[in-house]
């Protein structure tokens, strides 16, 4: 049971849709002003090198929450859900205690069992705001109506505000999934204007990639999409609107932290995306099953309830399926021997900010990969046949690999090309890194189901899986 010293603490945790890191103040962006999330960094540590399981949403939530790799869980879509009964953070924390609320959208738990979660629920998802006006092409930005029913980030905020305001009695655990920054590129006024495309500027991922030696998928992406028909004009007009998503959220990030204080109790905050966003990097926008930085390179956050990280930076490798163990072990609570995360929680108290050797990234659905576009076919967003062709990326030190079933793969020295335009897969002078890498990955992706929890028995009356040998979902 948990620690009755640690009981008085709440939890909050703050989960944007595909939030770029590099958009934030606080890893570098001086483009786009996010005083209050750039608050919750000065207030508590930062991550300068987490990583998500999955670039995708549902699989990366799937790996949050119960802190299993993407390969072990195997829920492979935008929309893949996981069963409660598999030992997650909201179930750990209901049966010690916590009231427990969500608000937003779910890409998470199975549907029909989204009420033996949550004791407050609000589900919301808006997909890819499809049948909106304005959204004609993927790439497409435009003003949302104030009015509008998808216009709900100020809505779930005042539901999250309630949800503290009635909840003073017993500790609880909030999490705020907001739809934005998500395509389509659209925000209601003031945050439409307040970012002007003849102010943005290309990074060289725009235009500076050879498609001859990136993944075959992202050509045919390109086409299934229509980014031949996107104008400079066109592109900064979305970017702007992204940014615009950005500042809406970091307002409503602001109002609900406010309220945090205001009701004088400890409490411990996450702030975190699931994955990245495309956002013209590589003449794509949205996201699909590769590892680029600005999908997998993720914004992380955890601000303690006493303050005594105020101000730190962990510098060191991290990954998605540590941060719900060292939340778990925060609280007081115990971490279920299902989790293969491991808790960093000691190690940020002693300022160990070393992080791990490795990091294991992964992605694709279970079909061959799409090397020819489908004459005709027309794609707002990366659904089939873009979400198919499995592929696994790792990361050591400054070198990163992805490796693809059955497509081109990647090689690169993130210290002399930080926008990933230099493939370096398969030239001479980097096979010595090439080779150590691929069996590196090969043994991540066999390790993924291995827990090392202390003992070689398996406590079968509490957890009644033992799915060192069974899957996680029976």
């Amino acid at each position: 049971m948990m620690d009755e010293m640690k009981q008085k603490y709440n939890l909050v945790m703050i989960v944007p849709e595909q939030l770029r890191k590099d958009y934030l103040g606080c890893y570098g962006n001086r483009n786009v002003s996010t005083p209050n999330i750039d608050r919750l960094a000065a207030d508590g540590i930062k991550f300068n090198n987490m990583y998500c399981a999955a670039p995708l949403c549902g699989p990366s939530r799937c790996s949050l929450a119960t802190s299993t790799y993407f390969s072990e869980h195997n829920h492979r879509d935008y929309g893949s859900e996981i069963d409660p009964r598999v030992p997650n953070l909201v179930t750990s924390m209901k049966s010690n205690g916590y009231r427990t609320g969500m608000f937003g959208k779910n890409h998470l738990f199975t549907r029909s069992k989204l009420n033996e979660v949550w004791d407050e629920l609000d589900e919301v998802c808006l997909g890819n705001y499809d049948g909106i006006e304005g959204y004609d092409h993927s790439y497409s930005g435009f003003t949302l109506p104030k009015n509008h029913r998808f216009n709900i980030t100020q809505k779930l905020t005042d539901e999250g505000i309630d949800f503290i305001r009635r909840n003073k009695e017993k500790p609880y655990l909030l999490w705020m999934n907001y739809q934005d920054p998500h395509p389509a590129f659209c925000c209601p006024p003031p945050y439409d204007t307040m970012f002007s495309p003849d102010d943005i500027e290309f990074s060289p991922a725009v235009k500076g990639y050879d498609k001859d030696r990136q993944p075959v998928r992202n050509e045919v992406f390109r086409i299934h999409s229509e980014m031949d028909r996107c104008s400079d004009d066109d592109l900064k007009n979305a970017i702007a609107h992204y940014m615009g998503q950005i500042k809406y959220v970091d307002d409503n990030v602001g109002r609900l932290v406010d309220e945090i204080h205001r009701s004088g109790k400890k409490t411990i905050i996450l702030f975190m995306s699931d994955h990245g966003e495309l956002l013209g990097d590589y003449s794509l926008t949205h996201k699909n099953p590769t590892f680029y930085e600005c999908l997998s390179h993720i914004p992380a956050i955890i601000v303690d309830a006493d303050g005594k990280w105020k101000g730190l930076e962990y510098d060191g490798l991290a990954e998605e399926v540590d941060i719900v163990p060292t939340l778990l072990d925060m609280l007081g609570i115990v971490i279920p021997p299902t989790m293969v995360g491991k808790s960093m929680y000691q190690a940020i108290e002693r300022r160990d900010f070393s992080g791990k050797d490795t990091i294991l990234c992964e992605a694709g659905g279970g079909g061959p990969t799409c090397k020819e576009p489908i004459p005709g076919l027309v794609l707002k967003a990366p659904f089939i046949p873009t979400s198919l062709g499995p592929g696994a990326m790792i990361r050591k030190k400054n070198f990163k690999l992805s490796v693809y079933y059955d497509d081109r793969c990647e090689l690169y020295d993130l210290d002399s090309d930080p926008y990933e335009l230099d493939n370096l897969f398969d030239c001479p002078q980097y096979a010595a890194i090439q080779n150590c890498l691929t069996l590196e990955l090969a043994k991540r992706l066999i390790g993924v189901k291995v827990r090392d929890t202390g003992r070689i028995d398996w406590d079968n009356n509490a957890y009644p899986v033992d799915v060192r040998f069974e899957p996680l979902e029976n």
